[in-house]
């Protein structure tokens, strides 16, 4: 009879750590049950508080294995990748087939380190809840098995983040550096990088932004795209700190270089809300309100400039008709618009609110088909605006068709 193969050593390895793991929990189950046993008499003296102990006790301790077998048979078995409809996404993942190769080495090496983690670090924290919840039995306020149930929860979930917040993150900008430059080559001259933050001095001078607002930048597309310099960064700007610090801008700053330079100053905004005080902000800066005769524009934006001539100049009837059908996008909200010299500059605060450019979590393949199209969909979404803003002015339109 021939033997069977013996277990290689991954298994090995995740077997013994699922035992740790099945063990921890089961010292923490009998230190539950008599921690329990002991404020229900503190509690309730006599043979009514013993009975209540031991039949509550067991009840929590039970729970304590059951979630101590449930981790460990996550370490020893891990979930099987999710099967996709091999239709979806097939193309994205046979031309990124080199880096997800090594993206999914990386991915089960993150994951064995954070189970490595977790083994310890779960265990650890619901002690420590447990050690909280049995002091607080020898005071004048003992707590009840629903304060148990939180005290030993909560920190069990406080040590997995624990565990593998930083793991985490190392692996989602490990899988954006490599994936997205050649998501974003594949619509043209373009690549990815980890965003590098505005000149939010020069954005300040000019009156884009408040001055007290702090500024992130997480995502950043750029490159040339239909023969224009062109450079989008997902922003954010938060004012103020602790539970009094609120979001004054959370979407695109898309930034185009022209073919010439206007050589003045003009700035649309729609209202004063979003970036403050803006009308008093350019009469600082000496540039004067710019009155267009187009009525249903001016009702929604307005107009300020250096050169009147210059500001009539850029907004033609088909820039202001374009602008307001920009506005109007279901992704992105009313843009504010900066031009300045060669530069022009558009804000886009997101609608959704919801983060762009997000990887597939460390759970899931590398070669998650759904998250290679959501991907290369925000891309698109974003190329988009920067199409709308292209198109606003004809002269732009000539630009990028030579």
């Amino acid at each position: 009879m021939t033997p069977s193969p013996a277990p290689d050593l991954a298994q090995k390895t995740r077997r013994s750590m699922a035992s740790g793991v099945f063990i921890a929990f089961g010292a923490l189950a009998v230190l539950a049950w008599i921690g329990i046993i002991i404020g229900s008499i503190r509690k309730t003296p006599g043979i009514e508080g013993v009975l209540g102990g031991i039949f509550g006790g067991l009840f929590i301790a039970l729970l304590v294995a059951v979630a101590g077998a449930w981790l460990a048979m996550r370490v020893a078995f891990p979930p099987s990748p999710k099967v996709i409809d091999p239709a979806e996404g097939a193309d994205l993942e046979a031309s990124l087939r080199d880096v997800l190769d090594e993206l999914e080495k990386s991915r089960l090496k993150t994951i064995r380190q954070i189970n490595a983690r977790a083994a310890w670090r779960v265990p650890l924290c619901c002690a420590g809840g447990l050690g909280v919840w049995i002091m607080g039995q020898f005071t004048d306020d003992p707590g009840d098995l629903g304060d148990f149930a939180a005290l030993l929860i909560v920190p069990g979930l406080m040590g997995y983040v624990w565990a593998s917040l930083d793991l985490s993150n190392k692996y989602a900008r490990l899988y954006k550096s490599h994936v997205l430059p050649r998501l974003a080559a594949s619509f043209g001259d373009l690549s990815y990088r980890h965003a590098v933050v505005p000149d939010m001095a020069r954005l300040k001078a000019e009156n884009l932004f408040r001055e007290d607002a702090d500024a992130s930048a997480d995502d950043e597309i750029f490159g040339t795209y239909r023969n224009l310099p062109l450079n989008i960064v997902e922003l954010k700007l938060e004012r103020g700190s602790g539970k009094n610090r609120t979001t004054v801008f959370d979407g695109l700053l898309v930034e185009i270089e022209l073919p010439r330079d206007t050589n003045a100053v003009t700035a649309v905004v729609s209202d004063e809300g979003a970036f403050g005080n803006f009308r008093d902000r350019m009469k600082a800066n000496g540039r004067q309100r710019v009155r267009l005769e187009d009525p249903v524009f001016e009702k929604v934006y307005e107009v300020y400039g250096d050169d009147q001539i210059a500001a009539r100049a850029l907004l033609n009837p088909a820039f202001m008709e374009r602008l307001l059908a920009l506005g109007e996008r279901p992704d992105f909200g009313r843009p504010l618009a900066l031009c300045s010299g060669r530069r022009l500059t558009f804000a886009m605060p997101k609608r959704l609110g919801r983060n762009l450019f997000e990887p597939p979590s460390f759970q899931k393949p590398a070669a998650s088909r759904e998250a290679l199209v959501q991907l290369r969909n925000d891309i698109a979404a974003v190329l988009s605006a920067a199409d709308a803003v292209i198109d606003l002015d004809h002269r732009f339109e000539v630009m990028a068709r030579r």
